[in-house]
This record gives structure tokens, C-alpha cells and sequence, in this order.
């Protein structure tokens, strides 16, 4: 009888405890009458810690979201409409070095001897008859270059002792002939191939031996000769970038900002002792020069059109982090020699304790706890409206939702389920980002099953994605049909997304030589079709589109089995080794980026690399080649389009959905902005075009009421 009364009167006393709790807890305006600067603070949750404050070594989603922009800031950043826009360069110009091979033993289209000279001197002439055109018109400059033995490294995939392919960095000397160098004021892709029309096009064709190049370890050079043709080409483009740097810029130490920052992240990010996961984002460029302290030259070694985007990565500071930096803190925490040898980029204390450029600076951090960021009041641009920010660590949902009915966080990440409630709950705002995100099952083309067209399309078809948005999602989303997003220009909006149709996929899979036995399964050739569809534990999304998928699969008469695994055992015993059936998974990030090729080129196949589901299209590496040349932005976004029908066509991936991710905002909480009389406006909070709730965070102010003339 008292286990009884006890089990009665225990969720009783919980509950009067939780409703006198709520006669105590400070609400948000009892916060802001009572401490003023509460009002100057925005306090926001994730649910994980981060492990670095260092944008060079760490690609962790909350601390990207944390420090880009607030504390780290890079020469260029996308605005609120997707455009490229000034940062910490003011301006840059893009100009090109040409140069092209002097070779002896090559005649000419005329059938005359190849000479230095005489190559010179046709290119003059024919740029001054106008026979080159357009490219003709931009050069500026021509002369000749002496022949040099150029240093290079490539790095290549190379089976370890277990047989496993592991990355390998190859160092080898090429011998570059003499060369004609032309310096255009723009890029001209199409140079090349007026000169060809002028020489011969098979003055062009590759010259790249085994014999050009001098390996340090010459057993690589089976790894390596793929590559070697593109190392040394008869034409080569190297586009430049010359930054002008903002003056007056300073580190939050004091310490200006100078292009010896610019080419210190550079060689940071892509030395291999820091492992930097952007290392591959600067594997285009060829040198980064200091002109003078406000002037960074940045030259490329091809075409490569989005080489701009790269340079909003966040930068950090050479002084703080170079090798005497290093060597000086390894002497103030008096390390080993061992722990000397491992200090790195990864391993600093500044990881924890970071300088930037931007509106805000670090102030502390708590793991597990909370991260602190304070206004600076040295900003080189507008201040921002929050005096401090506050990362806090909260494990779950649960607690950071009740937090912010407590007014002890201003913002909270809703379920899809709660999004409803929260629309309808007068004290709250909920703002959708969506900013580049999209869901999908892939498919492991190097499989037999599915290297037909037909039976991947039909096992979309057998989806209903738009029940999986409507119920999984609570209807916060939109469907997914190819490898761009919809918020970018790249996106085909005329690609309708794979109907619902399970019959439709039925005789698709018939097409295809797919029939039901007399247990009602598939078979083909006397084999079942039967395979295994995995995805990481943990996610309760991609758990139920495995089920869903699963179900409807089975429908078809498909042995369809499924499996979780732990995130790191998935990726890198499934994803990283190209080694699974199929899987759920999804993109993010990179959406103004209209480079696709780390995703979808058949050059990207191998493990550790992007394209895992071993996609492989003459035509769409074109398409990405072509993209990656051109610098004409409505060419460009052709060609995207068309990339985007050509992937959607093939099926590859099942695109599901792109998610919209909602954040419940205070309702007091607005944007303000002012006019060049230096009035202030006050603006309800909305998604702009490129979908980043938090691009104008530093506009961001609250109030202790909601304030009349809102716009």
C-alpha cells in the first residue's frame, strides 16, 4: 500500500514543484528590468561542443556558425542576395599570365620550324591584325620566358600495408622548355584556341613525358602518371587575383592586418602538418606573392572560375600562429621535444583562445559550458548592436526548449513537429533558413544492381517524398531534383522532381528484366534483388526515411534490408570507402559555390573522395570542366542548369527534400538599421534570399517591448 501512495505522490510533488517554478523564474522582461544589459546580450544553444576555434584546422558545423563572420572574417563574403561582396579586400582585380610552350621539334601549321622567336614575333602580328579576337584584344604584354626545372608535389591514392589506399603526397621535378608569356588585362579562356586556328592544333597536343619529370621517389610514378599531362600543358592559363587589402584593419591584439596573413593561411592550409580539410580548396593555385603590405597576388596553375569564392574562408593571424609563434609557445609551456615536434596549427593553445578581425572578439570559453564573445570596440567596420554572445552547450532539446520559455536563451532550434506551435505562440518569431541542404539516397554504381537508369528511377519513384515532408518534416521543407539548390541561380527550377508511382516503377523494373517469382520477389538471371541500405544512428530523420524506403521497397518485391551505424564507424568504413549498397545522407554548404566537380566527377570516384557513389558521365564532367573555365556569369549559369538536368536524368542519388530549418526567435528581437542621416529603422526578422537567418546577426538588437513603427 505505501509503494502505492508513493507512486501517486511522486509525479504530484514533481509537478507542484514545476508549477511554482514558473512563479520564479525570471522571465525575459523581469530579466531586462532587472538587468539592463541582459538586452545588449544574445544568448544562443547548440547541442554540441566544439572542438576548435580555429577556422584553419576545423570543419565543425557550430563553430563555422559560431566565429564566421563574428569573430574570423575573410577577404570576400557572400551577401544577403548570394553575391560576392568586399570584406577584408577592399577591391581585387582578375588579369592572366599565359604562357606557351616553345617546342623545337613541333612544326607549325605552315609547315615552317618552331623558334622562340619566330612564335613571338606571329603572336605580335597576329594580335595587331586583330586575328585573335577578343583574346587578342585584352593582351597587354608579350615576351619570352627562359626554360626551368619547376618543383612540384601531387598528391596520389596509394595502397598502404593492409591494402587500403591512403593519400600520398609525390615530389618530383618537371622540366618546363621555354615559353612564350602573354599578360592579358582579363582571363580569356578561348586564347588557346585562336592560336591554335593561327598554329596548327597539333601544336597543342600533349607533351608531357615520363622523361620531363624527375621523381624523389621514382616507384610512384605508376601512381602518378595520370596526372602528369595536366602538370605540364602546351597552353597554360594561370588567371590572377590581386587583392587590395582594407587599411586601417587591425588583429584584436592590435596588430594590423597585412597580405602577409593572406599568404600565411594560404601555406598554412595547405602544409601537411596541419591535415587542414580545406587543403584541396587552394590545390588550384600556384603562388600566393606580398606586393606590398595592402597587395596580395594570387596566380593560379589553370582555369578555375569560382577561385574567388575561396577566399571567404576565415583567416587567422601569421603572427600568432607562424613557426616562431609556434616556437615561442612550445617555450612558454615548456614542452617536450616530442610535443615540440607535434606542435601544429591543430595542437596550438590558440585553438582555444583565438584572435580575429571581426565585430566580435573571443573573451572565454567554457567546454561543455558556454563559449564568450564581446563587441570589439576596434572593428574597422559598423558595430554590431549586441554587446556579448553566448554559445551555450545544451545536450538536449528538451532542456534548451524549456530554457527558452525561461528567457535563458533567445533562441532555440524547433522540431519540425513544434514548428506549428510555435507560428501561434504570440511570445516567439519563427524564421526558416534555408541555406543550402538537401537530403538523398545514393547509390553505389559500382554495384551491378544499379548501374541502370531504370532501376534507380524506379526506385525513386516507389518514394512518396511528399508524405515524407508532409509527416517527417511537419511539412518544413521543399523537394530536392538535383545537385544545386534552389536559392542559387545554378538550380534548373523547370526539373520536376520524380513523381509518386509505384506502378510507373513496377514497369520500369520489368523494363530492366526484373520480374516477381512465385514468392512474390524480384529476380532477374535466377538473382534476387536484394541489397542493404545503411545510414548513421542518431538521426531520427534519416531513421525514418530508411523505413519508409524499406516499406515501399519491399512493396516492389525487393529484399531490402536496413542498418545503423555510429557516425564515425559509418564514415569511415562505409562512406570513405566507397564500401555499402546504398545510404542516407545529405549536402550542405558550398551553395553559392557553382563548382560541383569534388561531388560528381568521375576523376573523384576513389575513397576518401567526394563523389562516393562512383558516378561517371562523359557529358557531366564536361559540363564541370566548362564551368570551372568560364568567367562569364550567365554562361555559367547555363551550364549549371544543364548540369542540373543531366544529374537529375541519371538518378545517382534519389533527391528527397531540402530541409527548412527553423529557429524560434524571441519576438522581441529585431533587426535595425540606419540611413545615411544616421536614423535607425526597425525591421521585423526575415530569411533573405540566401537563406541565412543569421547573415545580419549584428544588426540584430533586443527590446524590453515590441517597438511601434516596425517595417
Amino acid at each position: 500500500m505505501r509503494t502505492k501512495w508513493l507512486l501517486i505522490a511522486l509525479p504530484l510533488a514533481i509537478l507542484v514543484v514545476l508549477l511554482q517554478s514558473s512563479l520564479w523564474v525570471p522571465t525575459y522582461a523581469r530579466q531586462a528590468k532587472g538587468n539592463p544589459a541582459r538586452l545588449l546580450t544574445f544568448v544562443r544553444a547548440t547541442v554540441g561542443d566544439v572542438k576548435h576555434l580555429n577556422m584553419v584546422v576545423s570543419r565543425d558545423y557550430d563553430a563555422v556558425q559560431l566565429i564566421t563572420d563574428n569573430l574570423f572574417e575573410g577577404l570576400v563574403w557572400a551577401d544577403e542576395n548570394l553575391k560576392i561582396a568586399p570584406k577584408l579586400a577592399e577591391h581585387w582585380d582578375v588579369t592572366e599570365d599565359a604562357f606557351l610552350a616553345v617546342l623545337p621539334e613541333r612544326r607549325l601549321k605552315d609547315g615552317s620550324s618552331t623558334t622562340a622567336a619566330g612564335l613571338l614575333g606571329r603572336i605580335e602580328a597576329a594580335r595587331k591584325q586583330g586575328l585573335l579576337g577578343q583574346p587578342g584584344a585584352s593582351i597587354v604584354g608579350i615576351s619570352l620566358v627562359p626554360a626551368e626545372r619547376r618543383p612540384l608535389t601531387q598528391t596520389v591514392l596509394v595502397k598502404n600495408a593492409k591494402g587500403k589506399p591512403e593519400p600520398v603526397d609525390v615530389e618530383m621535378t618537371a622540366s618546363v622548355p621555354e615559353r612564350v608569356r602573354m599578360q592579358l588585362d582579363k582571363v580569356e579562356p578561348e586564347l588557346f584556341d585562336r592560336l591554335a586556328d593561327l598554329l596548327g592544333k597539333d601544336y597543342f597536343a600533349a607533351y608531357a613525358s615520363a622523361q620531363r619529370f624527375t621523381l624523389k621517389k621514382p616507384e610512384l610514378l605508376d601512381a602518378v602518371r595520370p596526372k602528369l599531362a595536366l602538370l605540364l600543358q602546351v597552353g597554360e592559363h594561370n588567371p590572377i587575383i590581386t587583392f587590395h587589402l582594407r587599411s586601417g584593419v587591425r588583429w584584436q591584439d592590435g596588430v594590423p592586418f597585412t597580405a602577409d596573413d593572406v599568404k600565411f593561411n594560404y601555406e598554412a592550409t595547405i602544409d601537411p602538418r596541419n591535415t587542414s580539410p580545406y587543403a584541396g580548396m587552394f590545390d588550384t593555385i600556384k603562388s600566393v606573392e606580398v606586393v606590398d603590405a595592402l597587395t596580395a597576388r594570387v596566380t593560379y596553375n589553370r582555369l578555375y572560375s569560382p577561385a574567388i569564392i575561396d577566399w571567404m574562408q576565415p583567416l587567422v593571424p601569421k603572427h600568432a600562429l607562424d613557426d616562431a609563434a609556434l616556437a615561442r609557445e612550445a617555450e612558454r609551456r615548456q614542452l617536450s621535444s616530442k610535443d615540440r615536434a607535434q606542435l601544429s596549427l591543430r595542437t596550438t593553445a590558440f585553438n582555444h583562445n583565438p584572435i580575429g578581425t571581426g565585430p566580435f572578439r573571443f573573451a572565454e570559453w567554457l567546454p561543455g559550458q558556454y563559449i564568450h564573445l564581446a563587441r570589439s570596440e576596434q572593428y574597422w567596420g559598423t558595430p554590431a548592436q549586441y554587446h556579448d554572445l553566448y554559445y551555450r552547450t545544451i545536450p538536449d532539446y528538451l532542456t534548451m526548449e524549456v530554457e527558452l520559455g525561461a528567457g535563458a536563451v533567445d533562441m532555440y532550434l524547433a522540431q519540425p513537429h513544434q514548428v506549428k506551435r510555435y507560428r501561434h505562440d504570440e511570445r516567439y518569431q519563427v524564421v526558416s533558413a534555408n541555406d543550402g541542404y538537401y537530403s538523398y539516397i545514393g547509390y553505389n554504381m559500382r554495384r551491378p544492381l544499379f548501374q541502370d537508369v531504370r532501376v534507380r528511377r524506379a526506385l525513386g519513384m516507389a518514394i512518396d517524398v511528399d508524405n515524407v515532408i508532409k509527416y517527417v518534416l511537419s511539412g518544413e521543407g521543399k523537394r530536392a531534383t538535383g545537385p544545386f539548390y534552389s536559392n542559387t541561380p545554378y538550380y534548373d527550377p523547370d526539373v520536376k522532381p520524380l513523381p509518386y508511382d509505384p506502378q510507373g516503377a513496377v514497369e520500369l523494373l520489368a523494363q530492366a528484366g526484373w520480374h516477381k517469382n512465385a514468392a512474390g520477389m524480384l529476380e532477374k538471371d535466377g538473382k534476387p534483388f536484394a541489397f542493404t541500405l545503411v545510414t548513421n544512428a542518431g538521426n531520427l530523420k534519416r531513421k525514418a526515411i530508411m523505413t519508409i524506403a524499406q516499406e515501399a521497397w519491399r512493396k516492389l518485391g525487393i529484399d531490402i534490408k536496413v542498418q545503423a551505424f555510429e557516425w564515425t564507424v559509418f564514415l569511415e568504413d562505409f562512406v570513405d570507402q566507397d564500401d555499402f549498397d546504398a545510404i542516407v545522407l545529405g549536402w550542405s554548404g558550398g551553395g553559392i559555390n557553382p563548382d560541383k566537380q569534388s561531388i560528381w566527377h568521375s576523376s573523384q570516384t576513389h575513397p576518401y573522395e567526394g563523389n562516393h557513389v562512383g558516378y561517371e558521365s562523359a557529358a557531366a564532367d564536361a559540363l564541370m570542366a566548362k564551368i570551372r573555365a568560364t568567367y562569364d556569369s550567365d554562361e555559367q549559369i547555363k551550364l549549371t542548369r544543364q548540369l542540373h538536368r543531366l544529374i537529375a536524368d541519371d538518378q545517382p542519388y534519389t533527391f528527397l527534400y531540402e530541409e527548412f530549418i527553423p529557429y524560434v526567435i524571441d519576438k522581441r528581437i529585431f533587426a535595425v538599421q540606419s540611413d545615411a542621416s544616421g536614423a535607425e529603422h526597425v525591421e521585423k526578422l526575415s530569411t533573405p534570399p540566401s537563406g541565412e537567418v543569421f547573415h545580419s546577426l549584428r544588426a540584430w538588437r533586443k527590446f524590453a517591448s515590441v517597438p511601434g513603427l516596425v517595417r
